[in-house]
C-alpha cells in the first residue's frame, strides 16, 4: 500500500498573535481535521508528523513563571510533553471529523524518540525558532529577565535554540507495525533528541520536525511527502514569485538562499526525501487549501 507522510506546521494549532489556550487550540485542531479529513479518507497509509515550536515556547515561559513554586523540567520532557499534548488533540480532531463524514479509521499517537549526534554543530549555533514573536521593546524587556539567543524574523525577534540534524527514528518498528492498521500521529516537534554515543540521553535542543519528517519517509519507503503550513508555496527568494515546480537538484544548489530556521528546513527535507528517485514527490502548500486543491496546482511541488 501506499505510503504518505505528512508533516503539518504550528499554525495547524496557533497562528501568530492567537492566545495559546487549549480552547484555541482544539478549534484549530478541528480546522485542520476538516481540511485533511478528504485526504486521509483515501486507501492509503498516512503517517503525520507536526510542529510544536509555539508549545515548547510556551512551556519555557510557564517554566521561567512557576519558578520558586514548582521545580522546572528540561527542554527535552517540554518536548515529550507537548507531543502528547498535540498528538492528544490531533487525534480526537482526527475521530470526530471521521464520525461525521462516516470514515472508519483510527488513529493513534506515539511519542518518539529521536537520535541526534552529540557533535552536531547545530548545539553551537541556534537556529531553531520557539515560543512567541517579540517586538524590539518587548525582547529588551524579556532579556532583562532572562538571557537567551534570539534573531530576527522580518520586523519582530523569537528565541531559538539548537537544532541538531535527526538520524535516527528509535520508534521506527512500532511506528511501522502501528501504521498498519491505523493512521499514525509521530516524530511530534521532530522528536525528542536524543545524544549518539553516550546512552541515552537528551540534549537541549529542539530537532526540525520536517527534516525528521524526511527521515521518516525515507525510513519506511514512502512515495510522498506533504509539508503542510501556512504559506501557499515555496517562493522564489530572489524574486519572491511562487515556485510551482522544481527539481531536488535545482533547488540543493539554491538552499543557501532560503531563510534559516523557517523556509530552509522544509525545502531540504523535500530534497533529502525526494533526491534522484523519480517515484518520489514532494509537495509544500497551506494546509488549509489541499482540501479545494489536491491536485497539479497545489504548492510547490518537487521532483527528481
Amino acid at each position: 500500500m501506499e505510503t504518505v507522510v505528512i508533516a503539518l506546521g504550528g499554525n495547524a494549532l496557533l497562528n501568530k498573535g492567537e492566545e495559546p489556550t487549549f480552547g484555541v487550540q482544539s478549534r484549530n485542531a478541528a480546522k485542520a481535521a476538516s481540511a485533511l479529513a478528504p485526504l486521509l479518507a483515501q486507501n492509503k497509509r498516512f503517517l503525520i508528523t507536526h510542529g510544536n515550536g509555539p508549545q515548547v515556547g510556551e512551556e519555557l515561559l510557564r517554566n521561567k513563571y512557576a519558578l520558586g513554586h514548582v521545580p522546572s523540567l528540561p527542554m527535552h520532557i517540554l518536548n515529550a510533553e507537548t507531543q502528547a499534548l498535540i498528538g492528544s488533540i490531533f487525534e480526537t480532531a482526527l475521530l470526530e471529523e471521521f464520525r461525521k463524514i462516516g470514515v472508519s479509521k483510527r488513529v493513534s499517537t506515539v511519542v518518539t524518540h529521536v537520535l541526534v549526534d552529540k557533535d552536531d554543530p547545530g548545539f553551537k549555533r541556534p537556529t531553531k525558532p520557539v515560543g512567541p514573536f517579540y517586538t524590539k521593546t518587548q525582547l529588551e524587556r524579556e532579556l532583562k529577565k532572562e538571557g537567551f539567543e534570539y534573531a530576527k524574523f522580518g520586523s519582530e525577534y523569537r528565541r531559538v535554540v539548537a537544532s541538531p540534524k535527526p538520524l535516527e527514528i528509535l520508534e521506527l518498528e512500532a511506528i511501522k507495525q502501528i501504521s498498519q492498521e491505523s493512521i499514525v500521529i509521530c516524530c511530534g516537534g521532530g522528536g525528542i533528541p536524543i545524544l549518539k554515543g553516550i546512552g541515552f540521553h537528551s540534549g537541549r535542543a529542539v530537532i526540525d520536525k520536517d527534516l525528521t519528517s524526511a527521515l521518516l519517509a525515507n525510513s519506511v519507503g514512502a512515495s510522498g511527502l506533504l509539508i503542510l503550513t501556512n504559506v501557499d508555496s515555496i517562493n522564489d527568494p530572489k524574486t519572491g514569485k511562487p515556485i510551482r515546480k522544481a527539481t531536488a537538484k535545482e533547488l540543493r544548489r539554491r538552499l543557501e538562499e532560503f531563510e534559516e530556521g523557517t523556509m530552509r528546513p522544509k525545502v531540504e527535507a523535500c530534497i533529502d526525501f525526494v533526491g534522484g528517485k523519480k517515484e518520489r514527490i514532494a509537495k509544500v502548500g497551506n494546509l488549509f487549501k489541499v482540501k479545494e486543491k489536491q491536485g497539479k496546482d497545489f504548492g510547490t511541488t518537487i521532483v527528481a
